[in-house]
């Protein structure tokens, strides 16, 4: 590119000759950067970041929110680091002054007309005084800088869910002010433009308002009194409600001929924005099968979803069974078409006695994927999910049921606040602080109770035995739950007369704790012994086994091992049956939590603890073996550690091994803790092993699987098994090296040595000198590096095993290279590929393949280093190794084009780039300035082969090959 005049940019590379360019940035439609008349075509992040620097509008904007912007919750092992790395990369390509750094953060330093987003931002702020066709004038160019929907071709789901409906909604309402000027004198071409704006935007008020004056004040009334008739049906079709106010008034005026001077609706009537809104969520549970009373609740739910000035959230909250998620999900189910943006539920586990409150953001996550926003573009922090949560509702109609709640702090990020949404929740608690009404439930009236259990047994058995089925309702404490399994009992032995059921009743025994504030009318336990004592032995037991079971719910594979033998499935039915246990998703039971409550008393105090113990051994040997087999199915090769117990053969489920995990891991996570507090170390260390291969694989759960090591280590240090210590503890360190905290790091490094040095474990302590070299040589002490290096070949050999003296081979091979010792290393690592085979270890030959690029590419043996790097890259690629086959591809790709094989080369480069950006990878700035090099110089080459002289090869640019990045240490 010599001879140029200036910086030139293309495709992200600026050849800098000390100019500062003009740099472009537009967001409102498709993503573009122009750079002195150049248009620069920018990879994902270094895009993403000046797009969220852009929304600034020139003012500075916080690392933490950028980080957000750009990553999401997929955070690298250093957010601000990397944030660094990408304003460097920004500055490269569009002039050091560009991007000013700010405390705190950074500023686009952009003039304002030079930003559209900053400039519309600009435009549309009102001016004191200014004449109507000034501000007309103003607004047009204001809309004029919109080109499609904001941010097209940007990944982030903040700027999407947050920024860009906050845009369009400015949009709109400059739109709509600039039509109200309009009105003043309208035309054909103004009421063409309205109709377009209806049709587009059903459900906007101010639109129709406009169109209707428009054609009033042209004299057009029977058109405007027809767009009013199509205003009325599609809100009452699509919304279940009527115009705003401010259209009626419009409406009356049109009918009585009064248009002139007609007060036509603004922005504060408009109706949802005008965002996409997604997906549509039908997340309600069915409501009850039967359902009496709480006409008043209902009502006052009524007059809350009526009245546009009350609060938008409601509480129902009551004493436990008394029946609020039925009138929640009743009344829901009622209104749910009133919502059609969607109806969204959640359990928050508030008052379940065996699992935590489910956090807020744990909601937020759920309800965001149910709404459509892609699991991978959801931000970390809880800052930034709540401001996308609060985004992606914005101006829906969502009815959103909050059931069971602990506490205000754990409802108040959930409400969808002030728009259009609804909220209902549900609590045991007066949930004071939120703002919301409330709608308090006590227990049913004898009427009502007694209309609740003719619905459940039929009218004419209550008809028959009226007296019976008042001591019932009765004898239930007026508490929906319990006339629901009163009423079960009684369909269970049709033969049998109501009175039965109401002498078992009034019969004495235990009793649950009083519910409420002591009120006695809220006891079940009585109507829970009576449901228990008429249980087959064999549900009567399942009963009491489920009240030993770990977690929140059971998977009906788990029942049979908790049962251990035939007739799970049996008394399974016959719980269900009985409304002991529901089926809230298929396959998987649960239990009210009073019930479940009563289910542990009755284990506590029916059976015995060995009984108890036996019950916790039997589940937890079920889900070891399981994990274990759907381990080994995940990953084949996976050689699992001696101090993994093998429970036996286990019924597996014929279910995906990752989605399993996935199902079952809250439950798992309870099956550790209940497996150390009933003595089962083992089945605690081999459940962790086999969680690792699943979790290690997402950076996302990284805390989950330090704590879950930890846990690990803590019992393999209190059952003194050092063997399975220095497994958690070698990868502990491997946690520790990818989270970036290198001090933390290196001291378990030297604590896996130590372990395997006083275990006499030769292989443990090359695997561990091994990762232990492989960091150093990352982090730059290459001298430390080849120490660690030649430790473990020297327990590698210890330990006649070819592969392990393979692979401390081949990383001291590596260690060496970078020391700077290329003529020991090549011997070394052409030794490790000769002891190892493409059927048994073709992972690690394919590291070594790359080892020895490295090592012949210092040599300045070009030609072999190529060949060794297309060798690891087609093992890489094979083995869906993708972060060694980038950085194997990266090195191959720059020997490609000093040999001049610059297609080749471009090729290489390409690959690159796809999976950097793929797997969010950095440097993809530089790879895209290859990439163009690469692809003009094989430009220029074709010319000059085309042309009519012969001007003899292409250079080749005679570029170092630099020291390469290192690859996976295996």
């Amino acid at each position: 590119m010599a001879g140029t005049g200036g910086a030139t940019v293309r495709d992200g590379m600026r050849m800098d000759d000390g100019h500062e360019p003009a740099v472009t940035v537009s967001v409102l439609g498709t993503f573009a950067v122009v750079v002195d008349g150049v248009e620069v075509r920018l990879p994902g992040r270094p895009r993403t970041l000046l797009a969220g620097l852009a929304v600034g509008a020139g003012a500075p904007v916080s690392v933490e929110h950028l980080v957000d912007v750009v990553w999401g919750e997929d955070l690298p092992a250093s957010p601000q680091g990397s944030l660094q790395v990408l304003v460097r990369r920004l500055r490269s390509v569009l002039g050091d002054a560009v991007v000013e750094t700010v405390p705190g953060g950074y500023r686009l330093a952009v003039p304002v007309g030079r930003v559209d987003v900053a400039s519309f931002a600009e435009l549309v702020q009102a001016r004191p005084a200014e004449a109507p066709a000034a501000e007309r004038r103003r607004l047009a160019d204001a809309l004029g800088l919109w080109r499609g929907a904001p941010f097209d071709g940007v990944g982030s789901e903040i700027l999407h869910a947050v920024e860009a409906p906050r845009l369009e909604e400015q949009r709109l309402a400059a739109l709509a002010r600039r039509i109200e000027i309009d009105l003043a004198t309208p035309d054909d071409a103004l009421v063409a433009e309205l109709r377009g704006l209806t049709d587009r935007y059903p459900l906007q008020e101010r639109f129709w308002g406009h169109l209707m004056t428009a054609l009033a004040r042209s004299g057009r009334t029977a058109e405007a009194l027809d767009a009013s008739a199509r205003l009325e049906r599609t809100l009452a079709d699509e919304l279940g409600i009527g115009p705003g106010e401010a259209v009626r008034r419009l409406q009356r005026a049109i009918a009585g001929a009064e248009t002139a001077g007609a007060e036509t609706p603004g922005a504060e009537s408009a109706g949802r924005p005008g965002g996409e809104p997604g997906r549509v969520p039908r997340q309600l549970p069915l409501g009850p099968l039967a359902f009496s009373g709480r006409a008043g609740a209902l009502a006052e739910l009524d007059a809350f979803l009526a009245d546009d000035g009350a609060p938008r959230s409601a509480v129902l909250d009551g004493a436990g069974g008394v029946g609020k998620t039925a009138t929640a999900l009743h009344w829901a189910h009622r209104v749910a078409g009133r919502f059609p943006d969607g109806q969204l539920y959640a359990n928050l586990r508030g008052f379940d006695p065996t699992s935590a409150p489910v956090p807020p953001s744990t909601v937020v996550r759920a309800f965001l994927e149910a709404l459509g926003v892609a699991k991978g573009r959801v931000p970390a922090s809880a800052d930034a999910l709540l401001a996308l949560y609060r985004g992606v509702v914005a101006g829906r109609r969502l009815l959103v049921v909050l059931d069971n709640a602990r506490d205000a702090d754990q409802v108040a990020p959930l409400l969808p606040g002030s728009g259009p949404g609804v909220a209902v929740v549900t609590s045991r608690a007066t949930l004071t602080g939120l703002g919301a009404a409330r709608v308090p439930l006590g227990t049913l009236t004898p009427a009502e109770g007694f209309d609740l259990l003719a619905l459940r047994v039929g009218a004419e058995r209550c008809a028959a035995e009226p007296e019976a089925a008042r001591r019932i309702v009765e004898r239930c404490a007026g508490l929906p739950l319990a006339v629901v399994i009163a009423a079960a009992r009684v369909l269970a032995r049709p033969a049998f007369p109501l009175s039965a059921v109401a002498d078992e009743l009034a019969d004495g025994g235990a009793r649950l704790d009083t519910l409420g504030d002591d009120d006695a009318m809220a006891d079940v336990r009585s109507v829970f012994a009576t449901s228990y004592r008429a249980l087959s032995p064999q549900a009567a037991r399942l009963f009491r086994l489920l009240g030993v079971h770990p977690g929140p719910d059971v998977a009906a594979a788990a029942v049979s091992s908790l049962v251990g033998g035939p007739g799970a499935e049996g008394a399974l039915a016959e719980l269900v049956q009985v409304n002991l246990v529901t089926e809230h998703a298929p396959g998987r039971f649960a239990m009210h939590d009073l019930v479940a409550e009563y289910a542990r008393e009755r284990a506590r105090e029916d059976e015995t603890a060995a009984w108890r113990d036996a019950a916790v051994g039997r589940v937890t040997a079920w889900y070891l073996g399981v994990a274990l087999e759907l381990d080994r199915r995940r990953w084949p090769g996976r050689v699992r550690q001696e101090f993994v117990r093998d429970p036996g053969p286990v019924r597996v489920p014929d279910e995906e091994p990752a989605a399993w995990f996935r199902a079952e891991r809250t439950v798992l996570f309870a099956v550790v803790t209940a497996a150390r507090e009933h003595g089962l170390p083992g089945e605690v260390l081999s459940l962790v092993w086999a969680l690792y291969s699943t979790l290690s694989h997402h950076a996302e759960q990284r805390d989950a699987l330090w704590t879950v090591l930890v846990a690990a280590r803590d019992v393999a240090v209190e059952v003194r098994d050092r063997r399975a210590e220095l497994w958690c503890t070698r990868y502990l360190a491997a946690v520790a090296a990818a989270a970036g905290r290198r001090r933390e790091c290196e001291e378990l490094r030297r604590r896996t040595i130590h372990l395997a040095a006083e275990l006499g474990d030769v292989r443990g302590l090359q695997l561990a000198h091994h990762g232990y070299a492989g960091d150093l040589v990352r982090w730059g002490r290459h001298d430390e590096a080849v120490a660690q290096a030649e430790q473990a070949l020297v327990h590698g050999r210890r330990s006649g095993d070819p592969f392990h003296e393979a692979h401390a081979l081949n990383i001291l091979a590596w260690a060496l290279a970078h020391a700077g010792d290329l003529d020991r290393a090549l011997p070394l690592a052409e030794r490790a590929l000769g002891m190892l085979n493409d059927r048994d270890n073709p992972t690690t030959r394919a590291v070594v393949w790359d080892t020895l690029g490295h090592v012949h590419t210092g040599l300045g043996d070009p030609e072999r280093a190529i060949v060794c790097y297309q060798e690891a890259a087609v093992r890489f690629r094979e083995f869906d190794m993708r972060q060694d086959l980038v950085a194997a591809e990266r090195r191959l790709a720059v020997l490609l084009g000093e040999a001049g094989r610059w297609t080749e080369a471009r090729d290489a480069w390409q690959e690159c780039l796809d999976q950097s950006v793929e797997l969010g990878l950095g440097g993809v700035a530089g790879i895209r300035a290859e990439l163009a090099r690469a692809t003009a110089e094989l430009g220029r080459a074709e010319l000059n082969r085309a042309g009519a002289r012969s001007s003899g090869p292409a250079r080749p640019g005679g570029r170092s090959a630099g020291p390469p990045p290192a690859p996976s240490s295996g």
